[in-house]
């Protein structure tokens, strides 16, 4: 079986707003929203870039994602409540891009999870196509 990657990368982490931690504080569905929406358009156009630059993606019946986060600060990050949580805009706008198929366990497994020091923030998402 041949392996293929779609590596698509955001050059900051993700809004911890959206993490399992603070969306108790966003209540509200319009304050939810204004995150969340930019968030999703951001994930569709750099899917829809990327997927112009690789003629061989088709969205996969099945896929697995990591998560690689880069942080320029040390400080103390949750990875599995807290940035991979927060990352769920960007796999819906990677969804509706046609990255993927869909966002269910039935298609989309959750891969590894890891956080680096480095000197920039930054997040790549790795969709592993497991077809």
């Amino acid at each position: 079986m041949d392996v293929f990657n779609l590596v698509i990368i955001f050059d900051r982490l993700p809004d911890m707003r959206l993490s399992v931690n603070g969306l108790y504080k966003l209540s509200h569905w319009g304050t939810r929203s204004r995150i969340v929406a930019p968030a999703k358009e951001e994930a569709f156009y750099l899917a829809k870039e990327a997927l112009s630059k690789c003629d061989y993606w088709k969205a996969p019946e099945k896929a697995r994602i990591h998560y690689e986060f880069y942080s320029k600060t040390r400080s103390v990050k949750d990875i599995e409540g807290g940035l991979i949580p927060a990352c769920k805009p960007w796999v819906d706008g990677l969804v509706r891009a046609g990255a993927l198929k869909s966002d269910s366990g039935w298609h989309l497994w959750i891969g590894r999870g890891e956080l680096r020091f480095a000197d920039h923030n930054q997040t790549r998402l790795i969709i592993e196509a497991m077809e």
